[in-house]
């Protein structure tokens, strides 16, 4: 039964129709936007969202915006359980993370297996901005990669990335490194077939540095949020940046990966560079 119709009897109209009936589900936490027009009747939505969906065990309220360095936002359980860490399963990968610690999109899920389908026999890859860890992870159980490094600047996310590494055994060819992409990325010493940079707020920041790393007639996948009619202007952001660098886009081709606001989405520019 959908979550409206359960609220029938305890919510008048009015409140129905201020109810968000769409809600994430990470692992068996559900999070959910509660209008403050409702706030006194919070308690009722979370206890019927544990009545309906058996496989949540709690019941979170955003409690503010995403915001900070690492963009996570505040959470308040509603309902269900005290606790926050949960374990998450995608693309035949175990994860471990605290949605309220750590940035996480349940939503980018399909890109994330979009991005291990593009790989090639024998590719280094790397992520950078790798948070707890599910690109490097997903990549790697779902993709014929040689190897598949992750840096990370956030120490929690990069700890939940390393319990997750730890916990699928069967996964021998993913490193982790904790610390800043500037600090870490030219101690590597090398160069890779393929990276990727899932940071669509700042990310083009690092864009000369991530060239700096990319073998030539390698592949780059700039994340960015632009406005619709607009995507082009990420593309000239790479065109800018290789132009520092003394490279050259070869091609390039735009892919809606989800929406930030209305007319604005967040785009993945996959990008062929000489």
């Amino acid at each position: 039964m959908k979550l409206k119709d359960r609220l029938n009897d305890l919510l008048s109209e009015d409140e129905l129709n201020l109810l968000v009936r769409a809600y994430d589900v990470v692992g068996d936490i559900a999070i959910i936007i509660i209008p403050p027009e409702l706030e006194k009747k919070e308690k009722i939505i979370g206890d019927t969202i544990l009545e309906i969906r058996k496989n949540i065990k709690v019941v979170a309220k955003r409690h503010g915006n995403y915001g900070g360095e690492f963009r996570t936002i505040p959470l308040k359980i509603i309902a269900g359980e005290n606790r926050k860490e949960t374990e998450y399963k995608e693309h035949g990968v175990r994860f471990f993370l605290n949605p309220e610690k750590v940035y996480f999109s349940v939503r980018s899920s399909n890109e994330r297996k979009r991005l291990a389908s593009c790989v090639k026999p024998g590719e280094d890859v790397l992520i950078m901005f790798s948070g707890i860890g599910v690109f490097p992870l997903v990549i790697a159980k779902n993709s014929p990669a040689r190897e598949i490094v992750g840096i990370e600047k956030n120490q929690v996310a990069h700890a939940y990335a390393m319990k997750s590494l730890k916990s699928n055994k069967k996964i021998k060819n993913v490193t982790f490194f904790e610390g800043d992409v500037v600090a870490i990325m030219p101690t590597l010493s090398r160069k890779f077939d393929r990276i990727a940079m899932p940071l669509p707020k700042t990310g083009e920041m690092y864009l000369e540095l991530a060239l700096s790393c990319l073998k030539k007639g390698g592949w780059l996948h700039f994340y960015d949020f632009q406005k619709e009619g607009a995507f082009n202007d990420s593309i000239e952001k790479i065109k800018i940046a290789c132009q520092k660098t003394s490279r050259a886009l070869i091609q390039s081709k735009v892919l809606i990966s989800g929406h930030s606001a209305p007319k604005t989405y967040r785009i993945c520019v996959d990008a062929h560079i000489s």
